[in-house]
């Protein structure tokens, strides 16, 4: 896979290529040091993967990537960027950018996983591409489904494929992907015609099909229901179905409400028929709307304080619960967002692993079809990185609160008392009074339990080993981790992690 580097900063594109030279699978095919030039290179070697800055003369880096995707969407565009540049890195995700890689934490381990997931991705791409007639259909379905409106040469281009669907009773419904499994059946109705199956995204799986004709206006809704009943019944599956329309143009309408319908379910979490509560129309409106908020909240949440950020957190998943106001893939956009804003402003130290955990994070938080189990898992991520015990906030004095932050960035380090005592400017006699009055626990039962509850996260949400995750926490000596976790939790941490 051919790689163009892009980048002002000679030695990063150097130290770029210096990492590519070792992967067999990968091999750099030039470097640029401006947009303009790098637009050159890029129609000379024609590369599966850009890496560019951000800022740099002439042309920047998201004007190089807005070109890239125009001429070439399957080429993948990993930014490069400073910490200070947040903002221009989340605009270059709206335009298309496939991942970043801070500057700030440059190292041959996070390029590595970078090119991994780039592999895996640009191997997805390649098997599409590459399928049989029925995989050009549903890529050709995908396409035609992004126009609100069809014109008549995409329904000439359906045509061609065999696609049959007709004016007159065009119905959707949408289902979970996982619940397409082994022993999944469609019901036998001789009222439904022209059924087409695809896979609309990474977790829903669509069905478009016809009513019979000749069926009154006032019964096509009942049949609808009729039949995705039956397909919620005969699979144990939650079921997200349209209204009927009768014009073939608008057949995008009946996808809109279908999947909005089954994101009411990824709220509710009841295996039953969801019926779309609004108009495609309303929907696409919503939508549209709620990006905009969307955007607005998370600048927001670049401004608060750790205490405010998490409480704004808190309050949005009360809001999104009610489950009326976002639909699914915006909250899980969202929660995505908020999770590396987290990451981003109040991770302390061990960036690198907590940098991975995020995209797990992130990964899981896609794909995964129900709510409360997105909501655990920001939960759980943003408790990590504040790692905050029950105590009082408003009683605590300024002096205890600096010593607070200080242990959860050197958690990991052998910190005694008179260290951060000193880093706070206190007599270390006085900070072990006040912070035990103040915190409800001492020095020492605190920090252990900072470590022990950072411990039990990666237990439960990575594959590290056991000696890594006490090394990680504090503990070099493994057996003592272990003697002290089993004292806490009640179980050791091999235990705790099988039954987690």
């Amino acid at each position: 896979m051919k790689i163009l580097i892009v980048d002002d900063e000679r030695m990063i594109c150097e130290w770029l290529e210096y990492c590519i030279v070792d992967r067999q699978d990968f091999r750099s095919v030039g470097t640029a040091y401006n947009g303009e030039q790098a637009l050159t290179l890029f129609y000379e070697t024609k590369p599966d993967i850009v890496f560019t800055d951000i800022k740099m003369p002439v042309k920047n880096g998201i004007e190089l990537l807005k070109e890239i995707k125009k001429v070439s969407p399957s080429c993948l565009v990993i930014i490069l960027s400073a910490f200070a540049e947040f903002d221009l890195v989340r605009e270059a995700m709206r335009y298309g950018a496939d991942d970043y890689l801070l500057k700030t934490e440059m190292s041959k381990e996070c390029l590595e996983q970078i090119l991994e997931r780039a592999k895996e991705k640009l191997g997805n791409s390649t098997k599409e591409e590459a399928g049989d007639s029925g995989g050009r259909r549903y890529a050709l379905i995908r396409d035609v489904l992004k126009n609100t409106v069809l014109s008549e040469g995409d329904i000439q281009r359906m045509k061609d494929e065999g696609i049959r669907w007709r004016d007159e009773g065009l119905f959707a419904v949408a289902l979970w992907k996982k619940d397409i499994k082994e022993g999944f059946t469609l019901p036998d109705a001789d009222f439904v015609h022209h059924l087409v199956e695809f896979e609309y995204n990474n977790l829903i799986y669509m069905i478009l099909g016809n009513l019979s004709r000749g069926i009154s206006e006032g019964k096509k809704e009942k049949f609808t229901y009729e039949y995705a009943r039956r397909l919620s019944e005969e699979n144990c599956c939650m079921v997200g179905i349209s209204t009927a329309i009768d014009r073939l143009v608008n057949v995008a309408d009946t996808v809109t409400e279908a999947v909005y319908s089954l994101g009411l379910g990824y709220y509710k979490e009841k295996i039953k028929v969801y019926t779309p509560e609004r108009p495609a129309k309303e929907i696409r409106e919503l939508t549209e709307k709620n990006k905009i908020v969307f955007r607005q909240k998370i600048r927001q949440l670049y401004t608060l304080s750790r205490r405010e950020f998490k409480e704004s957190l808190e309050m949005e998943m009360e809001e999104a619960a009610k489950g009326n106001v976002y639909t699914q893939d915006e909250f899980s956009s969202f929660c995505c967002q908020a999770a590396e804003m987290a990451y981003m402003r109040f991770a302390g130290n061990d960036l690198k692993l907590v940098h991975c955990m995020l995209h797990d994070e992130q990964s899981k938080i896609k794909n995964t079809n129900m709510f409360s189990e997105v909501k655990e898992i920001v939960d759980n991520f943003v408790n990590y990185i504040y790692d905050e015990l029950d105590y009082d906030k408003k009683k605590i004095s300024k002096g205890v609160e600096q010593a607070v932050e200080y242990i959860k960035k050197h958690y990991s380090e052998a910190i005694s008392l008179d260290e951060v005592a000193k880093s706070v400017n206190l007599n270390p006699e006085y900070l072990s009074r006040v912070f035990r009055e103040e915190t409800g626990s001492n020095y020492s039962a605190y920090l252990t339990d900072v470590r022990l509850k950072q411990a039990a996260y990666l237990l439960s949400n990575t594959l590290l080993r056991v000696q890594r995750i006490a090394e990680e926490v504090g503990y070099p000596n493994v057996s003592y981790f272990s003697t002290i976790f089993k004292k806490k939790y009640g179980i050791n941490p091999y235990e705790f992690r099988r039954r987690e």
